[in-house]
This record gives C-alpha cells, structure tokens and sequence, in this order.
C-alpha cells in the first residue's frame, strides 16, 4: 500500500476522525474519503455524495461520510504467503444456540413457513496487530471483492473484503446479483454443487426477479445464467440482473431489494421476522449495504465477510442459509470456515 496513504490513516486513525478507505474489485485504484470535524452525516434517500453504510435494519438511519474531502491512491498488490487460519476460541453454548437456531428454522421450513432463512452468529478474537496492517493484508488478499476500512467516532470501526454486488447503477441501466452457495477455493477442481446448493441459489434468483418485478416490467429486467463467482478462498454460485435506471431515485430500489434473500430469506417477510424473532443479537451493519455514491453512479455492496474492531477485541459476524437440505452441524462449520477466512488477518 502506498506509503503516504499508509501515513495518512496512521495520521486519522490516532486523531479518531471519520474517514473511509475502500478499493473496488479488480480495481488498482484505492479511494480515500475522511471528515475534518466529528459531525456524523445521514441520508435518508440514499441520493448523498460520498460513501453510506446501512445498517440490516431498513427503519434504522443511514449514515455516510461525504466526500468533500478525498484522495486516490494507486494500488498495487503485494502477493504474500498466505497467513495461517487462527484456531478460534469457540464457547460450547455459542454452538448450542446456533444449533438449536437452525433446528428451530428446519421446523418452520417443514410447516411451510419458510423456503430458506440466513441465520447468523459472531466470534469475538483478539489481534494483536493493528488496523491499517490489518487492512493492508485485506486488500491484498481479496483483490476480487469491494475492501473497505470505516471509522467514525460515533458509529465505530468496521472493516470487510464483501464479494457480494448489491446496486451498480451506472449511466443508463443498473445491475444488481444474486448469490447463494459456500465452497472452498480449489484451483485445480471447479466446485461441484449440491443439490442443496443449486436450490437455494435458485430461490434467491426467483425472490431478487420478483423483487425488481415490481419496479420493472418483467421484458426490461435481464437474467444472465448461473455462474461461479470466486471470493478469496471461497467460491459462490451467482445469478446477474440488469435493468432500467430509475430516475435518481436509488431509495426506491434498495427497498426492493434489501435484504437480498442471500442475507435475509424466502419468502422475505417471514425470514425477516424469524430472524428477528430468534437470533438474539443485533446484526447491526452485517448484512446491510455500503459503498461509494454521487449523482453520476452508484457501486454499492452487500456488507459480507465483515468486522467490527475495537481495542479489545474483533467481533467476527457470520452467517449460512438454512433450507430443507440443511444439517445444523455442518452450517455451523460453515459459519466457521467463514470466520476463518477473515480471521487468518489479524
């Protein structure tokens, strides 16, 4: 990471101002937007010049840090040995709860109430590094997904590598993509998907086209076909849309679409009240959306593979999709390999 960028989040990182640092996928270019007083910002039709992060909670507000002041910074990655996955210090009612959680979600999907439900849980960990190296190994280790580091002093740090696209609204069309499916990156073998697998992927591709189905007449929304889509070590099966770009209005379309079934469920009232009903936790900005906005584009991700990081400790958050083929010991190791993936940073 460039030297003077590495400075310049040292210099705001010890003076606790706001700022954000992301890198788009396959981007060289790292983008740096930071506030020069403490004042916390909102926007409530999303339609704001700088870079917004919404929580999972659609009646919780959005806030985002402008982009009055912003550098750029060339990027380069440094391709280092990969770090070794830490043993995490898991608490045995941790895994009794998230068992008993998907057990709970399998009965409502046998009584008809659910199709597929996301459930999540966190792992806390210690560091004993700090946050800008912390990030500089996000960035090289993840140059397919959209990396960023945000802190403010009134919302906290979060940092993630999120593989995920929520909206990219461009000059005349917007995309936007479904995933579902969890492997292991394996660069001689492609992944070969369960049944398991290939259904949930495609319930998530029916709710997302039913979603934009009520925006858009069903011949102006395109359905590419199903694809491998490669996040680090980790592989998913994906499904892009495109489709008409509403007049300013990106409020109106994140509605529609948050949250995205591979965060929230199907049918996509029942998951969100199942999941409200029985996590038991704040998911806070896990599994809500961020990215960069102006009034020329928008390029916002689904917040996945994300931390919240404080002096103490990391609180890792976590998740799996529960359908009618799930077995709750194997989607809590799923859980755990997730962990992993970000946890062998720190």
């Amino acid at each position: 990471m460039d030297t003077l960028l590495v400075q310049k989040l040292i210099e705001l990182w010890e003076a606790d101002s706001p700022f954000v640092c992301f890198r788009l996928p396959n981007e060289n270019q790292i983008s740096l937007y930071y506030q020069k007083d403490n004042e916390l910002h909102h926007t409530e039709d999303l339609n704001c010049s700088g870079f917004l992060m919404a929580p999972f909670d659609k009646n919780a507000k959005v806030p985002f840090i402008p982009d009055q002041y912003a550098e750029r910074f060339e990027y380069k990655r440094v391709i280092s040995p990969a770090p070794s996955s830490p043993e995490l210090d898991l608490k045995p009612s941790n895994k009794e709860f998230f068992i008993d959680l998907v057990s709970k979600a399998l009965d409502a999907i046998e009584k008809g109430q659910l199709k597929k439900v996301v459930l999540s849980q966190t792992q806390v960990v210690k560091s004993s590094r700090g946050i800008v190296p912390v990030f500089q190994d996000i960035l090289n280790s993840y140059p397919l997904a959209m990396v960023y580091l945000w802190h403010h002093p009134l919302v906290g740090t979060w940092f993630g590598a999120s593989p995920e696209q929520f909206i990219n609204s461009q000059k005349d069309s917007t995309q936007t993509v479904a995933l579902a499916g969890t492997q292991a990156w394996d660069e001689l073998h492609p992944p070969s998907w369960s049944t398991k697998e290939i259904e949930e992927q495609e319930l998530v591709a029916i709710q997302v086209e039913e979603d934009l189905s009520s925006l858009f007449p069903k011949n102006q929304i395109k359905k590419s076909g199903t694809s491998n889509q490669r996040a680090g070590n980790l592989v998913h099966l994906c499904t892009h849309f495109q489709f008409p770009k509403l007049n300013g209005n990106l409020l109106e379309v994140a509605k529609a679409l948050h949250p995205t079934p591979a965060v929230g469920g199907v049918p996509k009232t029942a998951a969100q009240d199942f999941i409200q009903t029985h996590e038991a936790y704040d998911r806070s900005f896990y599994t809500g959306f961020l990215g960069p906005t102006s009034s020329n584009a928008s390029q916002l991700f689904v917040n996945l593979r994300c931390a919240r990081w404080s002096a103490q400790a990391v609180t890792l958050y976590i998740g799996a999709g529960i359908t009618s083929g799930s077995e709750p010991e194997k989607e809590w190791q799923e859980t755990l390999r997730k962990a992993k993936t970000l946890a062998s940073v720190l």
